[in-house]
Protein backbone atom coordinates (compact mmCIF):
# COMPACT_ATOMS: atom_id res chain seq x y z
CA UNK A 1 0.00 0.00 0.00
CA UNK A 2 1.45 3.11 -0.62
CA UNK A 3 1.70 5.77 2.45
CA UNK A 4 -0.14 9.32 0.96
CA UNK A 5 -0.33 12.20 2.74
CA UNK A 6 -3.94 13.33 4.09
CA UNK A 7 -4.16 16.16 1.97
CA UNK A 8 -3.07 13.08 -1.18
CA UNK A 9 -6.44 11.40 0.09
CA UNK A 10 -9.20 10.19 -2.37
CA UNK A 11 -12.40 9.07 -1.33
CA UNK A 12 -14.43 6.32 -4.13
CA UNK A 13 -15.58 3.45 -4.18
CA UNK A 14 -14.38 0.05 -4.93
CA UNK A 15 -15.81 -0.60 -8.23
CA UNK A 16 -14.40 2.89 -9.06
CA UNK A 17 -10.85 1.95 -7.80
CA UNK A 18 -10.99 -1.19 -9.55
CA UNK A 19 -12.02 0.15 -12.62
CA UNK A 20 -9.50 2.68 -12.40
CA UNK A 21 -6.79 0.43 -11.66
CA UNK A 22 -8.12 -1.82 -14.87
CA UNK A 23 -7.86 1.47 -17.13
CA UNK A 24 -4.20 1.58 -15.75
CA UNK A 25 -3.78 -2.15 -17.06
CA UNK A 26 -5.35 -1.95 -20.24
CA UNK A 27 -8.04 -4.17 -19.26
CA UNK A 28 -6.42 -6.01 -16.44
CA UNK A 29 -6.48 -4.86 -12.82
CA UNK A 30 -3.46 -6.81 -11.38
CA UNK A 31 -1.78 -5.66 -14.31
CA UNK A 32 -2.63 -1.79 -12.87
CA UNK A 33 -1.62 -2.75 -9.32
CA UNK A 34 1.60 -4.41 -10.97
CA UNK A 35 2.30 -0.81 -12.90
CA UNK A 36 1.75 0.97 -9.82
CA UNK A 37 4.47 -0.77 -8.38
CA UNK A 38 6.47 0.01 -11.01
CA UNK A 39 6.30 3.40 -10.89
CA UNK A 40 6.89 3.59 -7.33
CA UNK A 41 10.20 1.39 -7.51
CA UNK A 42 11.40 3.22 -10.84
CA UNK A 43 10.74 6.54 -8.53
CA UNK A 44 12.62 5.43 -5.85
CA UNK A 45 15.81 4.04 -8.11
CA UNK A 46 15.60 7.29 -9.91
CA UNK A 47 16.12 9.15 -6.59
CA UNK A 48 18.78 7.02 -5.51
CA UNK A 49 20.76 6.95 -9.03
CA UNK A 50 20.58 11.06 -8.43
CA UNK A 51 21.60 11.19 -4.42
CA UNK A 52 24.45 9.23 -5.77
CA UNK A 53 25.22 11.52 -8.69
CA UNK A 54 24.46 8.72 -10.98
CA UNK A 55 21.72 10.85 -12.70
CA UNK A 56 21.58 14.97 -13.79
CA UNK A 57 17.70 15.02 -13.04
CA UNK A 58 15.20 12.87 -11.72
CA UNK A 59 11.34 12.71 -13.45
CA UNK A 60 9.73 13.43 -10.56
CA UNK A 61 11.33 15.73 -8.21
CA UNK A 62 10.30 14.09 -4.65
CA UNK A 63 7.15 12.11 -3.27
CA UNK A 64 4.68 15.13 -4.00
CA UNK A 65 5.97 15.59 -7.59
CA UNK A 66 5.05 11.64 -7.70
CA UNK A 67 2.02 11.66 -5.50
CA UNK A 68 0.50 15.15 -7.77
CA UNK A 69 0.64 13.06 -10.58
CA UNK A 70 0.02 9.46 -9.48
CA UNK A 71 -2.80 10.70 -6.44
CA UNK A 72 -5.78 9.18 -8.01
CA UNK A 73 -4.31 5.66 -9.07
CA UNK A 74 -2.56 5.54 -5.64
CA UNK A 75 -5.38 5.79 -4.02
CA UNK A 76 -7.27 3.31 -6.21
CA UNK A 77 -4.27 0.70 -5.54
CA UNK A 78 -4.86 0.95 -1.65
CA UNK A 79 -8.29 0.24 -2.02
CA UNK A 80 -8.80 -2.32 -4.36
CA UNK A 81 -5.44 -4.15 -2.65
CA UNK A 82 -7.55 -3.11 0.89
CA UNK A 83 -10.19 -4.71 -0.65
CA UNK A 84 -8.25 -7.55 -1.77
CA UNK A 85 -6.91 -8.32 1.18
CA UNK A 86 -10.15 -9.28 3.06
CA UNK A 87 -10.07 -12.76 0.76
CA UNK A 88 -7.16 -13.69 2.36
CA UNK A 89 -7.82 -12.91 6.02
CA UNK A 90 -7.39 -15.27 8.31
CA UNK A 91 -10.79 -16.46 9.59
CA UNK A 92 -11.39 -16.81 13.40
Amino acid sequence: MFRLPSFYEVEMSFDEAWNMMSRHGRGDCLEGMKAMERAWDEFLACERAFYRGEVDEMVFGDEDDFFDHYMYEANAYNIVYEGMSELFAEVA
